[in-house]
């Protein structure tokens, strides 16, 4: 009853995951046969039937036809994202894959070895997942990379969509968009990976001080953490302090717009913020955010799906029967 429950959980928390970190399977079976190829990769009828045992344990209702087919097409998005971060030169090393993986046990509140058996019970490979893991991970770099300085929420934006969102009328929505101000910050993060077990923190901490020094800005983040080995920069966007996590809330107040601040150690390793942007706004923050951030992405997910598109339209995909 236990394992039961246990498993509901998990199915619940990765089937709820909006552009997270979520599972693939791969198959145990005794032959495969090649059914898709793209652009010279294949994927077989192992993968699909593995990757479709995973859509239906986060949602029982499909079946048939319809979760093969569904599967298959995952598996071929999958190809593309990939062989896309590739060619642009975009890499995720094990250790943040392994960081990552933790990172949901840690949710789950299960260690990652017990995180891995119980997907193990439900025929979900942990390896395949992390392989998931590791595609989510790229292609949010990919999109992030190319789409977010295109994305550009504004005042009248918000203020329309709160009015829809309360059915109050745009008079209530302007009201509440004008009373008070506070600070909202544009940042972005970045994470030194220290793996639980081998890694050097002091060796990490003295090439965190090394970066502070020479970044002056986000416009070159990337590309100064890029040479960096187990690092990565995310873009957290749009916050006020009360949203951060607390041991940044203090050092927010010293820090200055352009410069990381200092180093602080969390489960992943090493980890530094960069205001990018701070201006004062006004109203109920916490509801101006939530849709402005509702807003972003609506349009990161338009620009996302456009991205693969793209990708599927310039890619040579030939189906097997």
């Amino acid at each position: 009853m236990q394992s039961r429950i246990r498993a509901t959980a998990i199915a619940g928390f990765l089937a709820g995951a909006t552009f997270a970190f979520i599972a693939s399977t791969a198959g145990a079976l005794a032959q495969s046969a090649i059914r898709v190829v793209v652009n010279g990769e294949a994927v077989t009828s192992n993968e699909i039937s593995s990757r479709a045992r995973f859509l239906r344990m986060v949602d029982r209702t499909t079946t048939g036809a319809s979760v093969e087919r569904a599967a298959m097409e995952e598996l071929v998005e999958e190809k593309l994202k990939l062989q896309e971060a590739k060619r642009v030169g975009i890499e995720v090393s094990q250790a943040q894959v392994d960081a990552a993986f933790g990172s949901i046990a840690q949710r789950l509140k299960l260690a990652p070895a017990q995180f891995a058996q119980a997907l193990s019970s439900q025929g979900i490979s942990p390896e395949t997942m992390k392989s998931r893991i590791k595609t989510q991970m790229v292609w949010q770099q990919l999109v992030m990379g190319r789409f977010s300085r295109s994305i550009n929420i504004t005042d009248s934006q918000v203020i329309d969509a709160l009015a829809k969102k309360d059915g109050k009328g745009k008079a209530d929505a302007g009201a509440a968009a004008g009373a008070g101000t506070t600070a909202e910050y544009t940042i972005q993060q970045v994470i030194l990976i220290v793996p639980a077990k081998g890694g050097d923190a002091g060796a990490r901490g003295k090439e965190a001080e090394a970066l502070r020094t020479r970044v002056t800005g986000c416009d070159g983040l990337v590309q100064a953490v890029k040479p960096l080995k187990e690092a990565l920069v995310k873009n957290i966007g749009k916050r006020t302090a009360d949203e951060l996590p607390e041991q940044f809330r203090e050092e927010l107040g010293k820090m200055e717009v352009g410069k990381l601040s200092k180093p602080m150690r969390s489960a992943l390793g090493l980890e530094m913020l960069m205001i990018c942007n701070k201006r004062d706004v006004g109203g109920d923050f916490s509801i101006r955010s939530k849709v402005e951030q509702e807003l972003r992405n609506q349009e990161g997910e338009v620009f996302s799906r456009r991205y693969l598109n793209d990708l599927r339209r310039i890619a040579v995909i030939e189906y097997k029967k």
